[in-house]
């Protein structure tokens, strides 16, 4: 390919040629992930394809990247093809469309054995995250009656953004799961994205008390199309931890998915917060893939 490329926004005449280029470019798993985007983008507006870059020579797309705006101040990135060398000037593209969007995370997935260009990555901004495991309990392993312990569920906690947001604050305090979030995004912004995970379900969002005080948090969400629900989030503030509380959040997380059918409850969890991993091994939960998360993090207003 010649050098003298041309990096701009694609245009809607452009759009089937750009995706088809993009999609060509990676690997195999992420083809797939892309597939499903698209399918997901069907009922949004052309604003989705806002982020998708295009090199052009003689008015040809000879190289393609995405950054798919999503709710809170987040995107989902779509690398281009890194054997074009029209690679480095996308990604430097994309950083700079992130930056006027005043995105504070974009991230993307790779599997644990895909190849990744680090001269890619650090043209955009972006470092690996974390690893992630995936995590499955099969509705035999649910209890079959309501757990009882010394914690009180109060459901529908999204309807009070303030009190649930000051809450998830403190839960991500010293927290070993991509702690390198901490900071980066404001409340609202976070509930946000959590509430565009799945099939939002307020009757699931729950805050965890104990004798009358916030201590933790519970969110989970419906995968209809499958069958699954997810545990999107759980989490203790710091002086309540490692008493046993984590498990018995658990348990009512699994017996409510139990009670709305769910044939499976499915969750991610980073590989080096060991005390969580172990706290789902005990209740039954196997991996079922294992996945790189790359991110890139700006700081964002509160």
């Amino acid at each position: 390919m010649s050098a003298e490329f041309s990096i701009c926004r694609c245009s809607l005449e452009q759009r089937a040629d750009a995706l088809r280029v993009l999609h060509s470019g990676l690997p195999h798993g992420q083809q797939l992930a892309l597939v499903q985007a698209l399918q997901g983008a069907r009922d949004q507006t052309d604003a989705v394809f806002d982020g998708l870059l295009v090199a052009l020579v003689a008015d040809k797309v000879v190289a393609a990247a995405w950054a798919q705006l999503t709710p809170g101040r987040t995107a989902v990135v779509w690398l281009p093809d890194a054997n074009s060398p029209a690679a480095l000037a996308l990604m430097r593209a994309m950083a700079e469309f992130l930056d006027e969007h005043e995105v504070t995370l974009a991230q993307f997935l790779a599997a644990t054995d895909e190849p990744v260009s680090h001269e890619l990555l650090e043209a955009g901004g972006i470092r690996e995250l974390a690893k992630l495991a995936y995590l499955a309990a099969d509705r035999d392993l649910f209890p079959t009656h309501r757990p009882t312990s010394q914690l009180a569920f109060s459901a529908h906690a999204g309807d009070e953004p303030e009190r649930l947001g000051a809450l998830l604050v403190r839960t991500y305090e010293g927290s070993l799961d991509c702690p390198q979030l901490n900071g980066i995004r404001n409340s609202a912004d976070v509930l946000e994205g959590y509430r565009q995970q799945g099939k939002f379900a307020p009757e699931r969002w729950f805050t965890v008390d104990h004798r009358g005080e916030d201590i933790g948090a519970l969110i989970m969400t419906v995968h209809s199309d499958s069958g699954n629900w997810e545990l999107v989030y759980m989490g203790l503030v710091p002086e309540h931890r490692g008493n046993g509380f984590g498990r018995k959040v658990l348990e009512f997380a699994m017996w409510q998915a139990g009670e709305g059918g769910a044939e499976r409850l499915v969750l991610a969890v980073d590989q080096d917060n060991q005390p969580a991993l172990e706290n789902y091994e005990r209740a039954g939960f196997v991996a079922w893939d294992r996945r790189t998360v790359y991110a890139r993090l700006r700081p964002g207003k509160s």
